[in-house]
Parts: C-alpha cells; sequence; structure tokens
C-alpha cells in the first residue's frame, strides 16, 4: 500500500535532530576557506574586488578605496539597499522566500534533490570558481554552510563560505540572462496591456446587461452538501491514495443528471487545501459531484519527507504519468459507485476537469495533450544560451520528464496520447505547467478549454506557460483570463507587489480583495461547467469579456481573450 499517513511529530523532531547532528559534525570537520577574491570576467577583460572589501561594507556602510570606483556612481538609496541585500538573511529580505530555506539540513536536502541539484548546475554557469569550472559544487557547499552559521544565510556570508579562494562571475552569460529576463518583462507588459486593451474592446461590443446584477454563483448555494472519503487502492498501479467526494446532501432535490467534476492539486499541495475544499463545496452547492484525489507522489507529505531525509526527490518523476491516472482510475471507480449509490445519475460520460500548477498539467493531459519530447530537451539544454524561452522557473519541473527516456515504454504513454480519458468533456487550468506540451501536444485537446493566468506569475509565466498554450490550442471553445498583478500564489503576489510597489498601500488593496477574486474564480469555474457540461446557455452571460469587465475589482482585474490580439501572435505588441 503505496499511501502513508503523515509521521508523527515525536518521530519527525527525532529523524531531523539526529540528522542535524550527523550534518553539524560533518562541516565542523570540514576545512573551511574564504573566497578572497570576485572576479568579474568579460572575454580577456576583467576586474577584481576582495571579498574582505564587500563585508566591511555590508557591515557598516563602510565604502573603501576599492569599491569607491563602483559604489560611488550609485546614489544614496541605492547603497543603503544593495548593503541590505548584502547582509540580511535571505529569508528576512521578502516574505515570498520560505523560511525552511534558514535550516541548513533543510537547505541540504533540496540542494541534493534533481530540482536542486539542476538549480546549483544552472547558477554554476554564471557563479564559477577560481579555476574557472562550473562553481555547482561550491555554491552548494558555501549556502549549507552559511545557512549553518550563526550570521545566517546572506550573500556576504555566501560568500564568506565559498570554498575557492576566488569566485569568477561570467558576465556575458550574467548579461544574456539579464536580457532575456528584459524581454520576458517587456513581452508580458506587451501581453497585458494588449489584453486589456481587446476585452475591453470585444465586452463594448456585447449585449448590454446590468453584469454586477448577475449572482455570485460561489455566494449563492442551492443545495446543502456533504463529504464523503473514499480511500482508492489501484491494483495494477500498486498505488492507493484518498480521494474526497464533494455532493448535494439530498440527491432527490437535484432533477436531471448529475454533472461530475474532478479538482487536480498542485505541487507540494494538497487536496484538503482551504481554496480547494471551499471551492470542491461551492460546486457542490450549484448541483455537482465534486471529486479530489490525493496525487500521493508530488503532494505536501511528499516534500515533508525530502524535508526529514527520508527521500531525495521533491516529488516522484513518474507523478507526470500517474497523475492523469489517478484521475482514470477515480472515474472508472465512480462508474462502478454510479451502480449502486447514486442509481446512475452521475453523468459520467462528459466530466469537467479542474487544476491548479502541476494540476494544470495534470488536466491538460488528461484532456488529450501530449509531451514535445524535443521542445523540452532543447530548453532544458545546460549548455544553450540563455535566451527568453527557457529563463522559466517552471522548467524546474517539467525537465525532470526527461529522467524517463531511461524507460521509452513508459516515457512513450507521455507522447502518444494513451493517458487521454475519453470521458472528459472540458478543461479549467489554472496557471498550469504547459510549456511541455507544445503546438502539437496542446492542438490535440479538442473540448472547450479555460486558461487562466496571473500577469506577475514567477512560478509559472503567463507568456512561456499559459500565453503559449492558448495560442496553441485548436479548438474553437477556448478562453484565456489574465489577471492583472497577480502571482502564482497569494503569498507571492504579496511579496511580488511589495517589490514592484514599495509603500504604496497595494498589498492591503490585494488583501481586501482577495475573497472577492476566489470568489469569482469559482464563479467562472461553475458558469463555464455548466454551459460546457449540461449545455445550459442562461450561463453564458458569465462567459462574456463584459462580465469580467463590469464585476472584476483593483488590484487584480480580471480580463478575458478568445483569440490573440495581431501584436501578440506576431510577438510586436512591443513595438507598437
Amino acid at each position: 500500500m503505496c499511501f502513508r499517513i503523515g509521521y508523527p511529530q515525536s518521530i519527525r523532531r527525532l529523524v531531523q535532530t539526529t540528522a542535524l547532528g550527523v550534518l553539524s559534525g560533518i562541516m565542523v570537520t570540514l576545512p573551511v576557506r574564504s573566497a578572497d577574491k570576485l572576479y568579474f570576467d568579460y572575454g580577456v577583460l576583467g576586474r577584481q574586488v576582495s571579498v574582505s572589501s564587500l563585508e566591511t561594507f555590508a557591515t557598516d556602510g563602510t565604502i573603501d578605496d576599492e569599491l569607491a570606483p563602483y559604489l560611488n556612481q550609485i546614489s544614496p538609496e541605492n547603497r543603503q539597499e544593495f548593503q541590505r541585500i548584502l547582509s540580511t538573511p535571505l529569508v528576512a529580505l521578502n516574505d515570498g522566500i520560505p523560511e525552511q530555506i534558514a535550516d541548513p539540513f533543510v537547505l541540504s536536502q533540496w540542494l541534493y534533490s534533481p530540482i536542486g541539484e539542476l538549480v546549483l548546475a544552472t547558477a554554476g554557469q554564471l557563479i564559477q570558481t577560481e579555476g574557472r569550472q562550473n562553481g555547482q559544487q561550491a555554491i552548494r557547499a558555501a549556502m549549507v554552510l552559511a545557512a549553518a552559521d550563526p550570521a545566517g544565510l546572506s550573500l556576504i556570508n555566501v560568500l564568506r563560505f565559498y570554498p575557492t579562494n576566488g569566485i569568477r562571475l561570467d558576465l556575458p552569460q550574467i548579461l544574456a540572462l539579464s536580457e532575456a529576463i528584459e524581454t520576458n518583462i517587456e513581452t508580458t507588459d506587451s501581453l497585458v496591456q494588449a489584453t486589456i486593451q481587446q476585452s475591453v474592446a470585444v465586452a463594448a461590443t456585447e449585449p448590454r446587461l446590468d453584469y454586477q446584477a448577475l449572482p455570485m454563483l460561489a455566494d449563492v448555494p442551492r443545495f446543502d452538501v456533504v463529504k464523503q472519503s473514499l480511500l482508492l487502492e489501484d491494483r495494477d498501479r500498486n498505488r492507493t491514495y484518498p480521494t474526497d467526494l464533494y455532493l448535494p446532501a439530498d440527491l432527490s432535490a437535484v432533477s436531471g443528471p448529475l454533472p461530475v467534476m474532478v479538482f487536480s492539486h498542485g505541487y507540494g499541495d494538497t487536496r484538503t487545501n482551504p481554496e480547494s475544499v471551499a471551492a470542491a463545496r461551492s460546486l457542490a452547492a450549484n448541483g455537482f459531484v465534486v471529486a479530489v484525489p490525493e496525487h500521493i507522489g508530488s503532494n505536501t507529505a511528499y516534500q515533508d519527507d525530502l524535508a526529514l531525509g527520508l527521500s531525495r526527490e521533491s516529488f516522484d518523476v513518474m507523478e507526470f504519468i500517474n497523475r492523469p491516472l489517478d484521475i482514470r482510475f477515480l472515474l472508472d471507480t465512480l462508474e462502478e459507485k454510479n451502480k449502486t449509490d447514486f442509481q446512475g445519475r452521475l453523468q459520467l460520460d462528459r466530466v469537467g476537469l479542474a487544476g491548479y500548477s502541476f494540476g494544470g498539467y495534470t488536466v491538460l493531459a488528461t484532456a488529450g495533450a501530449t509531451i514535445d519530447v524535443a521542445l523540452l530537451e532543447e530548453q532544458c539544454d545546460l549548455e544553450a544560451d540563455f535566451v527568453p524561452d527557457n529563463v522559466n522557473i517552471a522548467l524546474l519541473i517539467q525537465c525532470r520528464l526527461l529522467e524517463l527516456k531511461a524507460a521509452p515504454q513508459i516515457l512513450q504513454q507521455l507522447t502518444d496520447g494513451s493517458l487521454a480519458d475519453d470521458r472528459i468533456a472540458s478543461v479549467f487550468a489554472l496557471s498550469p505547467l504547459s510549456n511541455l506540451f507544445g503546438e502539437k501536444g496542446m492542438g490535440n485537446i479538442q473540448m472547450p478549454v479555460v486558461i487562466v493566468g496571473g500577469a506577475y506569475d514567477i512560478a509559472t509565466p503567463i507568456v512561456q506557460e499559459q500565453l503559449a498554450a492558448f495560442q496553441r490550442l485548436t479548438t474553437a471553445e477556448k478562453y484565456f483570463y489574465l489577471a492583472e498583478n497577480l502571482s502564482h500564489t497569494s503569498a507571492l503576489t504579496r511579496a511580488v507587489l511589495d517589490l514592484a510597489y514599495p509603500r504604496s498601500g497595494i498589498v492591503d488593496s490585494f488583501n481586501a480583495s482577495e475573497q472577492w477574486l476566489f470568489n469569482l474564480m469559482v464563479t467562472l469555474l461553475i458558469a463555464h461547467a455548466q454551459v460546457a457540461l449540461m449545455g445550459d446557455e442562461t450561463y453564458n452571460p458569465y462567459l462574456t469579456a463584459a462580465y469580467v469587465e463590469s464585476v472584476s475589482v483593483d488590484p487584480t482585474r480580471l480580463h478575458l481573450l478568445r483569440s490573440l490580439p495581431p501584436c501578440l501572435s506576431e510577438r510586436r505588441c512591443a513595438e507598437n
């Protein structure tokens, strides 16, 4: 049985304390060096700065003769900010940085995981050893030692513990990365502006209704809701996982067939996430039967094992296949229960899927999208130059799929469409991982698809992920909702807004409107499902640009595209 309950806190503490003791003992015996020089390499040209000068500046703001030519060129405010960034532990720099990074054991576990290795290998191209070798191992050692030091994991402490006499920064690659990031920012800004303009223009042509008078479906329960818990045992895959069902308490009060919606949670998340539960209950209160499975190879508990030293991965690479198969087996189970528990009323020939992040990948794959391995190989090539298409944090997860090349028969399931389930009739994907499907893969989906993205999403960037996926869809029924100022999670949104608009009060504005945005998203999910699954066209007014333009509120206003503006499809918006 694969499903594992959580470890008691006493056992967790014992495992972690023992591991930290071993780690501390190892680090005490290590010959700790400190980098003396920071080299800025630019071809045959270069400059160097002593780490001791940076340490003095970080400690008390003193600018010696070595630093003066550089720091005297910037404003006092920027010098003060640079000092803060050098000397402040990372977890104190921004609320969006997880506190676990300050724990040397947890940090070490993550840095040795496949995703951590990929991050380090990429960073090591830019931050090299004195002998111009990839700095991957040196960076890892410096970060873990800095985290174990009383001064904490700050940038200056990482420099102190860098285990070679010199640190080389490859400026051409750093500049290439900077240019790629700048291009992504400009393209995203162009996308936002073009989307707003087209959404507003389309809204002006749509029927003149009092859209604000339409009930917020998430707030208008029609039925009381009950929860049922299932434990599904798929013996073919030796996989046992829990699933929660949310459904109207009195099924006889619901006329006609019972529409079914399946929710797929994100990477490192769980089916009991309060937002998932609230959304599932809202749909059930509107007459749906909602199933929320636990994806046991990529959930919170799996990541906890990594932090405890019980696993070396933050997720099982087989999740690319197991997640869609979790949904298939769940639907098979519901077909059996339909005969005994639901009197055949479950509408299982037209099922809706909703997924967030990795769950967005899951629902798109289950709907028929296939993987473009060649595209993924190109974007995951560590030796390739930095270009906008491969400056994408979401690739940290997607590139792991290439590990399955060692098992061609398994990989084939991702490329030949065998993961598709013909019972699926609509998809609602929020901030999905979707770049790995490529043009052909997304073109395989032939049903109504809704894609939602946040303009400030730094985890699954909207241009490379959601915009590209929407552009590649060939189905006539496709919807692209863009949310201004929104990032991947609420915590990341607050962190990004605080950086982008310091002292503006925009974070307070987001906090005040966050529940409204959630209710609007759930309302759209309900309306799209009613139209796509039940053919109830009375919900069509909700599916318009005029609706979201009328009811959205700052700072995360929603806008709707049914097709890309010409300038976006031709990548020339920034020129206009």
